[in-house]
């Protein structure tokens, strides 16, 4: 792995990290901006407490990798490690009791004693996500452990003294679900004791660029193959704004790397693997990739016919859904959006236009798709 890709906190946090848990389960934290310096140097300071720590941030920021590297740095590493998704369970019943426990026979099917989350970390941290998904009962109940430092089980009424650290994350507004009632103030301050914000990474600078070639280094590791994106495509995705963040950079990586038969991977081999390709094509400084622009101009000079040039291409995917969606895009601009005119433009018969438009639509090919 090139150290270039991290700061020096980040790389203590990844020593610790295979220590901890072996390298099947690094904690990389990929990056260099400022941004992500401030964020890593509140860790270290944070780590030094045992007060509640509030996660927040877009989805795909990394909000549990932040939550494990502020355990790895504490002295509270060698003890364990709970996560719990609060979203994953409907009922607040069997949420409480997964974090809290219950007694034998207090619902149906429990049919043995369950310590729950929270004794089984004694001594360690409880990283909670998507907290602002707990019912208000359950909050109740959480807000017991924090200020108390006991749990009650479900069915229960004897309290046990517990140990833990609490760290939560959301990517809702947890002070608008206060002013609305759906959830507690008193937790809601409680939780935001010590806060950390996880920054999107189109407020990142660069740092996109650093973990996409981390990842395709790791990818070419494991399976022995050396690729790259190109030119053509690293200008392209400068100027995405990464609505998907950190998630959806490794994607990308993952399905460039397997489509390209190559060394270089190209825009066509990941443009459909972005949350908002067709958004790459809204910006007036962005050019169309080489295959669109020689496909339209093929089209408007009448060298061939649209389904050959662009429908059968599309079928045997040498062309991405994005690729027709910009080319169609750029016909109609020429004709003032009239899909009718359109036709003319691109050679099809009046007679196919149901096909046309059958065709557009069926495959989300349409710009506005």
């Amino acid at each position: 792995m090139s150290s270039h890709h991290m700061t020096e906190v980040a790389r203590t946090i990844h020593e610790l990290s295979l220590q901890r848990w072996g390298p099947a389960s690094p904690v990389q934290v990929i990056g260099r901006h400022d941004g992500l310096v401030d964020m890593l140097n509140r860790l270290v300071q944070f780590a030094r407490s045992d007060s509640p720590v509030l996660v927040t941030g877009e989805t795909g920021t990394g909000k549990e990798l932040v939550a494990r590297a502020l355990y790895l740095l504490a002295d509270r590493n060698r003890k364990p490690f709970a996560k719990m998704n609060c979203a994953q369970y409907q009922e607040g019943q069997v949420i409480a009791s997964e974090l809290f426990g219950h007694r034998k026979g207090s619902f149906t099917g429990a049919v043995a004693d369950h310590e729950g989350v929270f004794l089984a970390a004694d001594g360690g941290v409880v990283f909670l996500d998507e907290i602002g998904e707990l019912s208000l009962q359950v909050q109740a109940m959480l807000l017991r452990v924090l200020s108390e430092g006991e749990v009650v089980p479900v069915g229960g009424t004897q309290a046990r003294r517990v140990d833990v650290r609490v760290v939560t994350a959301t990517n809702q507004d947890l002070r608008a679900r206060v002013a609305s009632g759906g959830f507690r103030a008193d937790l809601y301050y409680r939780l935001r004791y010590l806060h950390v914000q996880v920054p999107p990474l189109r407020m990142r600078g660069d740092d996109w660029e650093l973990i996409l070639s981390h990842h395709v280094e790791r990818l070419a590791e494991k399976r022995a193959t050396v690729k790259r994106f190109s030119d053509e495509a690293l200008t392209l995705l400068r100027r995405y704004d990464w609505p998907g963040n950190v998630r959806e950079v490794k994607a990308l990586a993952d399905t460039g790397f397997c489509l390209s038969q190559g060394t270089l991977i190209e825009p066509g081999h990941f443009i459909e693997a972005l949350e908002s390709a067709a958004r790459l094509h809204q910006f007036h400084n962005v050019p169309l990739t080489d295959i669109v622009t020689r496909k339209y101009e093929s089209l408007v000079n009448k060298e061939g016919s649209f389904w050959d040039l662009v429908y059968q291409p599309y079928m045997d995917r040498d062309l991405t859904r994005a690729d027709v969606q910009a080319i169609v895009e750029r016909g109609l601009t020429s004709v003032r959006g009239s899909y009718k005119r359109l036709l003319a433009r691109f050679g099809v018969a009046p007679e196919d236009y149901l096909r046309f438009m059958d065709f557009l639509r069926h495959h989300r090919l349409k710009p506005d798709a």
